[in-house]
C-alpha cells in the first residue's frame, strides 16, 4: 500500500478533552502494510539496534501501531500520561512548553529515526507537547512491554544508555548555544547540526530542505524571526549557504562548522 493512499483523521483543532476519542478513531495501518523494521531505513539510529534477527522480531512485535500525522497534529500533550515511546520513522517533529503568558516555547526538532518520550519515563507524565511539523509516521511502542523484553534482550540496556546519552549530549550542545553564542553563531550552529542529524540517516544533506518556519527556529534559538532572516542572508553573502525560501543550500560545510567553534 502506498503511504499516499492512508487515510487519517485529523484531529486538527480538537479539545484536549476530545482528544482521547480522536486518536482512537484515527485509523491504523496493521505491521504488513508497511516496511517492517527489517527492512526500516532508519532501523539503526532507533531502538532496534544491532540486534540478531530473532530478537528484531522480537521487537517489531511490540509495535502496535504505526499512525500516520498531518502537520499541525499532536502526537502528545505535556500531561498526558506516559504509556509508549514513540519512534519517527519518517517526517519531522517539533516539541515543545506552553509559558505562564500562554505563548509556545520550542525545545526541539526531531527527526527520522529519533525516540520521544524518553523524558517522560522518570514521573510517567510527559512534560511537554509533540506536533509533527509535516506528514509523519510514528512506530508507537508500548514501554510496559519494552520493559518486559530488556529482561530476555540484554542488549536493549545497551541501547537505551546509548540514545540517553545522545539526548544528554543534545541537551549540551543547546545550552552551549543559548549560553555563550552570537545570533550568528546560534543560526550557523543550527544548521550544520541538523546537517550532522541528516547525515547520519544517510542522506545526501548538502541541500536541505526545513520543516520548521524561520519563526519557529527563532523561537527554539532565542531570536527574532528578523534577526534568524538577518543572519542567513549574512551567511548567504558569504557564499557559505544559498537560501530559497525553506531550501537551504550548503556551499561551505567547514566553514559553517567553523562558525561555532
Amino acid at each position: 500500500m502506498r503511504l499516499s493512499s492512508v487515510r487519517v483523521t485529523s484531529a486538527t483543532g480538537a479539545k484536549r478533552g476530545s482528544m482521547t476519542a480522536a486518536k482512537a478513531s484515527r485509523r491504523v495501518i496493521p505491521i504488513r502494510d508497511f516496511s517492517s523494521c527489517t527492512f526500516c531505513s532508519v532501523r539503526r539510529l532507533c531502538l532496534p539496534h544491532g540486534l540478531h534477527d530473532k530478537d528484531l522480531s522480537a521487537v517489531e512485535e511490540l509495535v502496535g501501531m504505526r499512525p500516520q500525522y498531518d502537520k499541525g497534529e499532536s502526537i502528545f500533550r505535556q500531561a498526558d500520561k506516559f504509556t509508549s515511546l514513540y519512534a519517527i520513522k519518517s517526517g519531522s517533529v517539533k516539541t515543545y512548553g506552553v509559558l505562564r503568558n500562554g505563548k509556545e516555547q520550542i525545545t526541539g526538532f526531531h527527526f527520522a529515526g529519533e525516540l520521544l518520550g524518553l523524558d517522560a519515563i522518570c514521573n510517567e507524565i510527559h512534560n511537554c507537547n509533540a506536533a509533527a511539523l509535516e506528514k509523519t509516521v510514528i512506530c508507537e511502542i508500548p514501554y510496559n512491554s519494552i520493559e518486559s523484553l530488556i529482561g530476555e534482550i540484554p542488549s536493549l540496556h545497551a541501547d537505551f544508555a546509548r540514545i540517553l546519552s545522545k539526548e544528554l549530549h543534545r541537551d549540551d550542545e543547546m545550552l552551549m548555544i543559548l549560553g555563550n553564542m552570537s545570533a550568528e553563531q546560534r543560526v550557523a550552529c543550527f544548521l550544520y547540526n541538523m546537517y550532522r542529524r541528516l547525515k547520519t540517516q544517510g542522506e545526501a544533506t548538502n541541500e536541505m530542505h526545513l520543516p520548521m518556519t524561520r519563526e519557529e527556529i527563532g523561537n527554539y534559538l532565542g531570536l527574532s524571526l528578523e534577526t534568524v532572516s538577518r543572519r542567513l542572508t549574512g551567511l548567504q553573502n558569504n557564499n557559505i549557504i544559498s537560501v530559497h525560501n525553506r531550501v537551504i543550500k550548503l556551499l561551505d560545510i567547514e566553514q559553517l562548522h567553523s562558525h561555532c567553534i
